[in-house]
């Protein structure tokens, strides 16, 4: 079955009822909690993760937050890395639900340790699905875009691909990587009538980053507890509100727009010399707390 696709930007109703929304990443974390979301919206949704774990549980959650019962929420499996599945996912969701007005790319994965302690397969499954997976993503949603000449496509950077910090090299790397081939691709997009978004929140509380800080090295707490951490529900209603608004750049809560501010208004001998002094504090204390319990 297909759906009438109605949905307009700039229209008086509501951007997102009865739109069609695609999310990668879309059974957990940021994706899930933007599907339950868009759900209440009106939105119907076609949810791609790589099937690593069952979606029932993120499914029914979605469903039942539907702001009536005949919007769609579905499911297809797509590791974002792997091309053809990403192309195989997103034809197969098109043709159940209809074209994308909005494509929201939430897939990715973190990676926490200092380049020189990080194996090299680490490394390059952090690129292949953070920067390839961003690139496969996009070339799909373009391929009912680009003839129509319309939709969105939102995809999801970090503070941490404009801020540098401690640990996070090859999470870094990937993120910049994002921000920049976002910032190219809406200059080639735009005169096409697409739209393109970046997504770029600091630390934000998801089941995920529980874990992450059992491991997190002390220079990098004391880098990211500037930022501070924000609820997820307040990262939500951040994207949707940039999408709404038709921003390029999403940066969700207060203090990671200032450290954003802060990064591209400050000559980079400043910065560097602030973020060396805290850094070489953490480290002080992480071995003087080590000298202590040996």
């Amino acid at each position: 079955m297909r759906l009438h696709n109605d949905f307009h930007f700039g229209t008086v109703m509501d951007h997102f009822d009865s739109g069609i929304v695609f999310i990668t990443g879309g059974t957990s974390g940021l994706g899930l909690a933007s599907a339950v979301a868009l759900a209440k919206r009106g939105a119907n949704l076609a949810l791609f993760s790589s099937g690593a774990t069952q979606p029932e549980a993120a499914l029914e959650t979605v469903r039942q937050a539907r702001k009536r019962e005949g919007q769609h929420v579905t499911w297809f499996c797509a590791n974002v890395a792997d091309r053809d599945q990403v192309l195989t996912a997103f034809a197969a969701a098109r043709q159940q639900i209809g074209e994308p007005d909005i494509v929201i790319h939430m897939a990715g994965i973190g990676g926490l340790a200092p380049m020189a302690d990080m194996p090299l397969t680490d490394f390059d499954r952090i690129m292949q699905v953070n920067v390839y997976g961003t690139r496969h993503v996009a070339e799909a949603a373009l391929l009912s875009m680009r003839p129509r000449r319309c939709g969105k496509i939102v995809l999801a950077g970090s503070l941490g691909g404009w801020v540098p910090v401690y640990g996070y090299t090859a999470y870094g790397t990937s993120k910049f990587a994002v921000v920049g081939f976002a910032q190219c691709l809406r200059y080639e997009l735009k005169p096409l009538g697409v739209n393109v978004a970046c997504f770029c929140p600091g630390e934000v509380e998801t089941p995920g980053l529980f874990a992450e800080r059992e491991h997190t090295h002390p220079a990098a707490v004391v880098l990211k507890q500037i930022v501070g951490t924000l609820p997820l529900d307040k990262a939500v209603k951040s994207l949707l509100r940039g999408i709404e608004a038709d921003r390029f750049l999403i940066v969700p809560g207060l203090r990671a727009k200032l450290i954003y501010l802060a990064l591209r208004l400050t000559p980079l001998p400043i910065w560097h010399a602030v973020t060396d002094t805290l850094v070489g504090y953490a480290l002080r204390k992480s071995q003087s707390l080590n000298d202590r319990s040996s």
